[in-house]
C-alpha cells in the first residue's frame, strides 16, 4: 500500500479528484453512509471496453445523486476521464486473470487487477467496513477519514510552528553575524537544516491537504503564514555564502541539498562542500564573509535588481557598509534619497538587534 511519502504528481492529482468538496466524494461518501459497496472505473470508453463484458451504456451527465442511485446494482459504474458523463452502469468487468492481487474480495480483485492492467484510477468502496480504496496501477490506497487527516495535519503544522520560531531566531542571529563578519560555517549550516526540515514538513502537510480538499481552507493560510519567505531567504542565503567562482546556481544546490540523506544533512563539512568549499577542517573556524543579499533584502523598497548591483560592485557586505553615500550612488539605480536609505537601513538594522540582544540578556 502506497504511503504518503510515496506518492507522486501524477497520484496526487487523482486524490485531489477524491477530495472532500468535489461530486465524486459526496456520492462516495453518501454510498458509504447508506452502507453500500461500489465499484468505480474512471477511464476513457475505449480503455473501458477492454474490460467491460456487458452492463448498461449510458452516456449521462455525472451527478452525486445517479452515482449513488447506479451504486445500489452489484456492477461497476464506468466514469469518463473529465469526470463529466457516467459511460456505463451496472458494468461487469472481466479483467486478465493471471494478474497478481493480494486481495481477497471479488470487488476489491477486480478493481486491483483492472488498474493495473488499464493503469487507471479504480475505486472500491467496501460495504461491511465502510471503507474506500483507490487502485492505481499496482498501488493501493484507502483514502483517510476527515478527522484523522485533519489531526496529522494539525500536528504537523504545530511542528511546522516550531521550526518557524527556530527559523526566525537563527535568521536574526545569522543577520548580526554578518553584519559584524563573524559567520562561521556552523551558522550557514544550520539555517539550512531548519530550512529543509520545514520544507519537508510542508510537503507532508500538502500532501494531508490534496485528500483533505476545501476542508484545508483555515489551515492552509495557517500554512501560508509559516512559510513565508522561507523559501526566498533559502536562496539569499546560498547566493552570500556559497564559494567565490563556484559555478552552480542556486537553485542546482538547493535541489543538490534537497536530496540529502539525514546524516550528510547534519553534517556541517558536507554542506560547505556542496556550497563549493573544499573538504577540510582547517576553515571550519574561519569567517565566511557576507555578499549582503539576505541582509539588504531586509531594507524597504529596494529592488533586487539594485542588490545585486550593489553585491557586484562592492563584493560583500562588509564593503558595502563602510560604502560613502557618494559610492552608493555610483551604482545604477541609486540616487541621493535611497543610498540614504541603505546606509540608515544597514545602521537600523544593527541597532535593532543590539536591542533584541541586550533584552535577551536581561531575560
Amino acid at each position: 500500500m502506497a504511503t504518503n511519502l510515496e506518492l507522486d504528481e501524477d497520484f496526487l492529482r487523482i486524490l485531489a479528484q477524491l477530495a472532500p468538496g468535489t461530486m465524486l466524494r459526496e456520492a462516495l461518501d453518501n454510498i458509504v453512509d447508506m452502507g453500500h459497496g461500489g465499484l468505480l472505473l474512471i477511464a476513457s470508453e475505449e480503455q473501458a471496453r477492454q474490460v467491460v463484458r456487458s452492463g448498461f451504456e449510458l452516456h449521462a451527465r455525472l451527478t452525486p445523486q445517479r452515482l449513488v442511485e447506479l451504486s445500489k446494482m452489484d456492477g461497476a459504474i464506468i466514469i469518463d476521464e473529465d469526470l463529466g458523463e457516467i459511460l456505463w452502469a451496472n458494468a461487469f468487468l472481466v479483467p486478465d486473470p493471471d494478474l497478481p492481487s493480494e486481495e481477497t474480495g471479488t470487488r476489491h480483485m477486480a478493481a486491483s487487477r483492472v488498474a493495473q492492467q488499464l493503469h487507471r484510477p479504480t475505486i472500491a468502496v467496501s460495504a461491511s467496513r465502510g471503507r474506500i480504496s483507490l487502485y492505481y496501477g499496482s498501488r493501493k490506497y484507502v483514502l483517510g477519514d476527515i478527522n484523522t487527516l485533519s489531526a496529522k495535519a494539525n500536528q504537523a503544522l504545530r511542528i511546522l510552528e516550531q521550526y518557524r520560531a527556530t527559523f526566525d531566531d537563527l535568521t536574526r542571529e545569522l543577520t548580526s553575524l554578518e553584519l559584524e563578519e563573524r559567520v562561521l560555517p556552523d551558522h550557514i549550516a544550520n539555517i539550512i537544516q531548519n530550512i529543509v526540515q520545514m520544507l519537508e514538513t510542508e510537503e507532508e502537510v500538502q500532501r494531508i491537504f490534496v485528500e483533505l480538499g476545501t476542508e484545508r481552507e483555515l489551515m492552509q493560510l495557517l500554512l501560508d503564514w509559516l512559510m513565508l519567505d522561507v523559501r526566498e531567504d533559502f536562496e539569499l542565503i546560498i547566493r552570500d555564502f556559497q564559494a567565490p567562482g563556484f559555478q552552480q546556481t542556486p537553485e542546482e544546490i538547493i535541489a543538490e541539498i534537497r536530496v540529502l540523506p539525514s546524516e550528510d544533512l547534519l553534517n556541517t563539512e558536507r554542506l560547505m562542500a556542496i556550497l563549493g568549499y573544499e573538504a577540510g577542517e582547517s576553515w571550519l573556524d574561519e569567517a565566511i564573509p557576507s555578499r549582503g543579499f539576505q541582509v539588504l533584502s531586509q531594507i524597504p523598497r529596494i529592488p533586487m535588481a539594485v542588490i545585486e548591483r550593489l553585491v557586484k560592485e562592492f563584493g560583500t557586505l562588509q564593503n558595502i557598509m563602510h560604502a560613502s553615500e557618494e559610492e552608493l550612488r555610483g551604482i545604477k539605480g541609486i540616487a541621493q534619497v535611497r543610498a540614504r536609505a541603505i546606509r540608515t537601513g544597514l545602521m537600523r538594522l544593527r541597532s535593532s538587534l543590539l536591542l533584541i540582544d541586550e533584552g535577551e540578556l536581561i531575560d
